[in-house]
């Protein structure tokens, strides 16, 4: 639950309903904060190697779109299964454009040396960053979802060439469905987020951070409470 302070003293909008979430502004506004330095400096390390030549590949609206999005449903499906950690950061975004990398190499599949051993490679990348993901202050739901969203809009947006009626018709066939996968993903997200969201999952958290010593996740979680009016004598 939100704390009055964020209302009061911070200048944002207040809820509409206390006990309800409203602010689905976060969800956009958090690609664009960052948790410090480093977490920037990665970001920016990004955002000018992989994503710059995606730009240039696909351009700037069609990577706008998957980098935005991706964010977002990376920040609901961390919202909707972590509703008490505090997370910042695009990291959603990070890898719905690092599945750009996979499409790119599956759409080009007959004029790549070694397919195979690409997608095993970027396989292996990925891996690695979803075990850094078991590490506190870093969001694996946020990489899963925002990487698999990445995939479904990347098929469907990113320009491919076809090489014979067979991988024509499965490259349209991939495009709509696609498409139909990733308008069911959020809405099924926004629609548990709303109305009945996860707010009690012990099991949640072992996806998000596995507990080697019994403080060793309690870095990104917060205890929620409701803070009380110092005229009201009866709130504890």
């Amino acid at each position: 639950m939100q704390v009055h302070c964020m209302s009061e003293l911070c200048g944002m909008v207040p809820f509409a309903y206390p006990e309800l979430p409203d602010q689905g502004y976060r969800l956009i506004i958090s690609q664009f904060i960052h948790s410090g330095l480093l977490d920037l400096v990665v970001t920016l390390l990004l955002q000018a190697s992989v994503m710059r030549d995606l730009e240039k590949l696909i351009g700037w609206l069609r990577i706008g779109i998957i980098y935005l999005l991706s964010g977002i449903v990376g920040s609901l499906a961390s919202a909707t299964f972590l509703p008490y950690d505090i997370g910042a950061g695009p990291t959603g975004s990070q890898f719905g454009i690092l599945a750009c990398l996979f499409i790119e190499v599956i759409h080009n599949w007959y004029i790549i040396r070694r397919p195979t051993i690409q997608i095993l490679k970027l396989s292996g990348y990925m891996v690695m960053l979803f075990l850094v993901g078991l590490l506190p202050m870093v969001d694996n739901y946020a990489h899963v979802f925002g990487f698999l969203f990445g995939l479904l809009l990347a098929f469907a947006m990113m320009p491919f060439i076809t090489f014979n009626v067979t991988d024509r018709r499965f490259k349209l066939v991939g495009v709509v469905v696609c498409l139909t996968a990733s308008v069911v993903v959020i809405v099924v997200l926004f629609v548990v987020f709303y109305t009945a969201p996860v707010r009690d999952c012990a099991a949640c958290k072992y996806f998000n951070c596995i507990p080697f010593t019994s403080t060793f996740c309690d870095a990104s979680e917060m205890t929620p409470r409701r803070l009380c009016n110092i005229t009201d004598v009866t709130c504890n």
